[in-house]
């Protein structure tokens, strides 16, 4: 479809029907309305946004405009509070998800994305990996992971090998370690995953090591997109976590954070952690770490610039 052919009809938009069989009801609470009009002029702002850097530190992507027709669904909105029509659903255009998500919805939109993604196979998982941390200053290091090694290109030009265990790479799942070749049997029905993830833990501390584990699953491992759609669905099932959206990571990427709140007595999590996901393709930015009796004071943060296959270490 041309631009001269798209339909720019302003209650083209799912949800139109039932607007337009409400029919006429009474004036707006003033309130309401004026709530209407700061909705519409937040989405007209942010109309504006530009480019910001992709995950590869060498890309450019460019934050999507509005367009004609997602601002006509946002003035078809206020329209419907305007009117007293109570419910309308929320929903996403284009590669953005809703403009108010729940986690579970946010995790449920990057699964359908991961699992239409494609990723080929490469001796290595590479990371550039952005890493900050109280007390120390900031560095750039690139993390070559081989299913028998892990090479370190650091940032002030030094080249560190450090050879795997014994049984090659592997990562915890659950209470046990599954290798570079067997991440690919792992079961990709959610429910079947989470067993697996939460094996050896009980109670809200297994909640919190399927979390942990599938964190470290989606940024250091070349997980396939099946496995990855799996963790998302295992996430979006797993309470504890609040979204907030339009959040700067520490390349000032814009994402949305996720905010989980772990116990305290928690052994690997001394502090609680927070996300930034893009949502638009499913990718991870960012976990960072703030103390758990203060949500403002960030500890550690790690940053992932890039996470894909490599052939070589360069």
């Amino acid at each position: 479809m041309t631009h001269e052919e798209q339909d720019t009809h302003v209650l083209d938009f799912p949800g139109a029907t039932a607007l337009k069989n409400a029919g006429r009801t009474e004036p707006p609470d003033p309130a309401v309305l004026a709530a209407a009009r700061a909705l519409l002029r937040q989405a007209m702002a942010a109309d504006t946004e530009h480019a910001v850097p992709a995950t590869p530190a060498t890309a450019i992507v460019v934050t999507p405009r509005l367009g004609r027709r997602r601002l006509l669904a946002c003035v078809a909105a206020v329209a419907a509070v305007a009117a007293g029509v109570a419910v309308l659903p929320v929903v996403g255009v284009g590669s953005e998800p809703p403009a108010s998500v729940s986690a579970a919805d946010l995790f449920n939109s990057m699964a359908d994305r991961a699992a239409s993604g494609t990723q080929r196979n490469a001796p290595y998982w590479k990371t550039t990996v952005k890493t900050w941390a109280e007390g120390d200053r900031t560095h750039t290091d690139e993390y070559y992971l081989s299913r028998n090694a892990l090479v370190i290109k650091t940032q002030n030009g030094r080249t560190v090998t450090k050879k795997g265990p014994r049984g090659g790479t592997s990562w915890s799942v659950g209470n046990r370690q599954v290798s570079w070749d067997n991440l690919d049997k792992l079961p990709t029905r959610p429910d079947a995953l989470r067993r697996l993830l939460s094996a050896g833990a009980q109670g809200a501390s297994a909640a919190e090591q399927a979390v942990r584990q599938s964190g470290e699953l989606l940024t250091d491992s070349p997980a396939s997109p099946r496995l990855r759609a799996a963790l998302y669905r295992v996430l979006a099932d797993t309470p504890g976590a609040e979204v907030t959206e339009r959040v700067k990571d520490g390349a000032g990427r814009i994402g949305t954070e996720i905010s989980w709140k772990w116990s305290k007595n928690f052994a690997h999590s001394p502090h609680d952690p927070n996300w930034i996901v893009r949502p638009s393709d499913g990718q991870l930015l960012e976990i960072y770490h703030v103390r758990d009796d203060d949500a403002d004071h960030v500890t550690e943060r790690d940053t992932y610039l890039y996470a894909g296959p490599a052939d070589s270490v360069r």
